[in-house]
Order: C-alpha cells, then sequence, then structure tokens
C-alpha cells in the first residue's frame, strides 16, 4: 500500500512539474581538469637549506573547452551553470623536501581579460594534500565565480592561469616536480520543452 500511495504522489508531482513549460532537471557532474604539472626550485647552493621565498611560477591550464566536455548534451536546453565547490589536491610532491605554496589563479573566459578567480595558502604541501575546498570556503572571488558560471552557461571556453610562490622551502634537489589538480563541482539546470 505505502509504494502504491507512494507512486501516486510522486506521478503527480512529475505531472504537475511538467506543465506548459515542460521539464526541469538538475544535473550535477565533478568535472576534474587535467594535472598541472609545477617546478619549484632554489639555487643549488640552497639544496637543503631553508629557503624564505622563491621566485614566483607561472602555470597554466590551457584552454578549457566546455563544449567538449560531461556537460556538452545540456548546453542547448541549459538555463543556469552552477559552481558548487572548487577543490584542489597536489599529488607526487617528492618525499625528503618540504614547501608552503601560495597559490593564485585568475581565469579568462574565451581568450577575454583575466579575472581573479581564487587565492589560497597551502601549509605543508609536501603531507600530500587532498581535496581542499577553495569553494564556498571564502578564498574564492565572486565575480571569478559569477564569470566562470556565464562562461559555461554560454558553451564559452576559459583557461585558468596560476601563480605559485614557495615559502618556507626546503628542497632536497635544486627542482622538484609535482601535480596540482583542481575539481569543480558543478550543477547545470536544464529545461527540457
Amino acid at each position: 500500500m505505502k509504494k502504491t500511495f507512494l507512486a501516486i504522489i510522486a506521478s503527480a508531482a512529475f505531472m504537475l512539474g511538467c506543465g506548459e513549460a515542460g521539464v526541469q532537471s538538475d544535473i550535477s557532474q565533478n568535472v576534474e581538469i587535467d594535472p598541472i604539472n609545477v617546478q619549484l626550485s632554489v639555487p643549488t647552493i640552497l639544496v637543503g637549506q631553508r629557503v624564505n621565498q622563491t621566485p614566483p611560477v607561472n602555470v597554466s591550464t590551457g584552454v578549457i573547452d566546455i563544449s567538449s566536455d560531461e556537460f556538452s548534451e545540456y548546453l542547448s536546453d541549459a538555463t543556469r551553470f552552477t559552481v558548487n565547490e572548487i577543490t584542489f589536491s597536489i599529488e607526487n610532491f617528492p618525499s625528503g623536501s618540504e614547501a608552503d605554496l601560495d597559490i593564485s589563479a585568475d581565469i579568462s573566459i574565451a581568450g577575454g581579460a583575466p579575472v581573479d578567480l581564487l587565492s589560497t595558502v597551502v601549509t605543508d604541501a609536501q603531507n600530500n594534500v587532498t581535496d581542499v575546498v577553495l569553494y564556498p570556503a571564502g578564498s574564492a572571488n565572486a565575480a571569478g565565480i559569477a564569470a566562470l558560471e556565464q562562461a559555461l552557461l554560454n558553451g564559452q571556453s576559459f583557461e585558468m592561469d596560476i601563480e605559485l610562490v614557495g615559502r618556507d622551502v626546503l628542497l632536497a634537489q635544486s627542482t622538484i616536480d609535482f601535480d596540482l589538480i583542481f575539481k569543480f563541482d558543478v550543477t547545470a539546470r536544464v529545461q527540457f520543452d
């Protein structure tokens, strides 16, 4: 009896939700961009010694084309995109080395002018930081998030340019490599007629 009642309620809710406007649905994806390889260096004479700060390192995601990923089939029916969460992880930080990292990222929509997206300080990057929340935790710029959401809705490509500065650095060799990985939890509101 309970199953029949629940089926009737669910059917009624679905029919009322359709109406003349069609059906609305939220489709969520957790999109992981390709790992960004980062190199952090100190002069050979400073290997094994603590360094207050390294010169800035600039890296980029390259162009990210939303029309070629998981949302491509819904772009024509999307009425809104919402960025729910942005996280990052650090992988393959070499053992025996230590660093805190200042990370700043800008976003450029379809090759336009860069807009601040987020900034954060990673303490002890050597501890292989995993899925650290950058948004909505407060380290993201609202204008940058809005620009990203609009780009997703318009099906525009975007690119993230990232600047890293090592602080309180102790490297076991003059240059180390590690990967920085960003993930975006995004919801598309889709209107089917």
